[in-house]
């Protein structure tokens, strides 16, 4: 726990609470205990809020690393954030779970609620841009990750296909392409909103959408078009396929996989194997500084790489600092670098990347990235400059102890009030990997083999399918 410093004014030593002398002041001692018991319950609260976090992380780690669902819906399972501010992280890693365990429906219903409540949390964002400026992220109702509001659909998709329900499968896949489409205007409208609400001069501004179709989803389309017999639907989405690979490179910087053409494939069955391996980023804090010069702030981080923008902000005066921090996406260390599936005859078909889920939700998080940034320093900056003007009237008032903890106790409300919300779901896979085996009709037993990046198998399973020619012939497996 990292001990805090005053919030003060640069150059102005006499209000630094680190140097303050602490007389024998005639303060009450009962106004002694109670600026020192704040203190302690803030020191606490957060200690106590971190380690419970971290602990609850490694249990669930421990369990989805054994592919242990129940004990992982066990600890998911948490009555309070079903209705709280949670309750769509908690329809997200519930509906997860249930999908990897099997369970289909309840996996669908779970991550219907997480949509429609992503929908109604983004519509009344929008609307409330500007007023919520100065509420902490982790103080709002979390509205999901675009990436998790995406792949919602994917996985709503799979579970259609895994009920026999292909046409609300085809609805699932035509979701993603409108939210994708609108994506890039939703926070351009959120930035417009935020600029003409702000103090400061500078337009507010939201990134670039570089994801406007995922490969993924049109796989989906292009196995459920064929198994209906559409095969010029199917080469649509196969040339879109090769098209998501051509024109978003940062998202595909791997060679697209091997997938047969529909138009020139022979009437051989083919069983389709998706494995989806390793996760999702996580979410860490980097901590950030600012400090003003006249109308002027100057932002760094406290990172190996230090960056420093500018933001002109009118009236502000040379020398203050304050601190606060940012959410930042981070990758997880792969468990696994290699699936090969092995047919009933020994044929081996290594599965080949055809999503990287963890990179589509780096670029998607950087499109509202420069907004959560602008949002957090205009708080961070208002806040402090409040703490100081209560700090000023508290020492013209109180003894030089009652000062000082008073001071600190401002301070401690900033610093507490500014940690970054590292809110986010647990379960959603890194990446999808593919394969397709020509097989003839009827009921294979195909192993699905799971390396480690060193070439070490880890996890192996042998699942049973039926192919025809009718059905879109679809085997799924996981390991995270």
């Amino acid at each position: 726990m990292p001990l805090l410093a005053s919030t003060v004014k640069i150059g102005d030593q006499s209000r630094s609470s680190a140097h303050s002398s602490v007389p024998g002041s005639a303060m009450p001692v009962k106004y002694l205990y109670l600026c020192s018991l704040i203190c302690l319950l803030l020191l606490s609260a957060s200690c106590a809020s971190f380690y419970t976090t971290q602990a609850r992380g490694k249990d669930l780690d421990a369990a989805i690393s054994s592919k242990d669902i129940n004990t992982a819906l066990k600890l998911v399972d948490n009555p309070k954030m079903k209705k709280g501010k949670d309750r769509v992280l908690y329809f997200l890693d519930a509906g997860m779970l249930h999908y990897y365990n099997g369970d289909w429906e309840i996996s669908n219903e779970l991550l219907q609620l997480a949509e429609d409540a992503i929908v109604e949390l983004t519509t009344k964002s929008l609307s409330k841009a500007a007023t919520s400026m100065l509420l902490n992220d982790n103080a709002l109702d979390y509205s999901g990750e675009d990436y998790e509001d995406v792949y919602i659909n994917v996985f709503k998709a799979l579970n259609y296909l895994n009920l026999n329900d292909p046409e609300a499968a085809f609805v699932e896949v035509r979701r993603i392409d409108d939210k994708l489409s609108y994506l890039e205007q939703k926070y351009a409208d959120m930035a417009k909103e935020m600029s003409s609400n702000t103090k400061g001069s500078s337009e507010v501004k939201s990134g670039s959408n570089k994801f406007h179709s995922s490969a993924l989803a049109r796989y989906l389309s292009l196995m459920m078009y064929e198994s209906i017999g559409d095969r010029d639907a199917a080469r649509i989405d196969f040339d879109n396929i090769r098209f998501a690979f051509e024109s978003q490179a940062e998202l595909y910087p791997f060679a697209m996989p091997e997938i047969q053409h529909p138009l020139q494939r022979k009437n051989q069955p083919l069983l389709r194997v998706i494995a989806f391996s390793n996760r999702a980023p996580k979410k860490t804090s980097h901590e950030m500084h600012i400090h003003t010069s006249k109308d002027m702030l100057l932002i760094g981080s406290v990172d190996s790489e230090v960056n420093v923008s500018t933001i002109y902000w009118p009236d502000i005066e040379e020398g203050y600092y304050f601190k606060f921090a940012l959410p930042h996406l981070e990758p997880r260390p792969p468990q696994v670098g290699q699936v090969v599936a092995v047919s009933p005859d020994g044929r081996r078909f290594p599965l080949q990347k055809l999503e990287d889920v963890s990179l589509v939700a780096k670029h998607t998080y950087e499109i509202k990235e420069p907004l959560i940034f602008f949002k957090s320093v205009s708080r961070s900056v208002i806040k402090g400059l409040a703490a100081e003007h209560a700090k000023e009237k508290a020492s013209r008032r109180n003894s030089s102890l009652a000062s000082v903890l008073l001071s600190i106790a401002a301070d401690a409300a900033v610093f507490f009030s500014e940690n970054a919300d590292l809110r986010l779901s647990q379960f959603f896979p890194g990446e999808a990997r593919i394969a397709e085996l020509p097989l003839s009709e009827g009921i294979h037993e195909i192993r699905l083999e799971f390396y480690s990046p060193a070439g070490n198998l880890i996890h192996s399973q042998v699942k049973s399918v039926e192919v025809r020619a009718d059905k879109p012939n679809l085997l799924q497996s996981w390991y995270l």
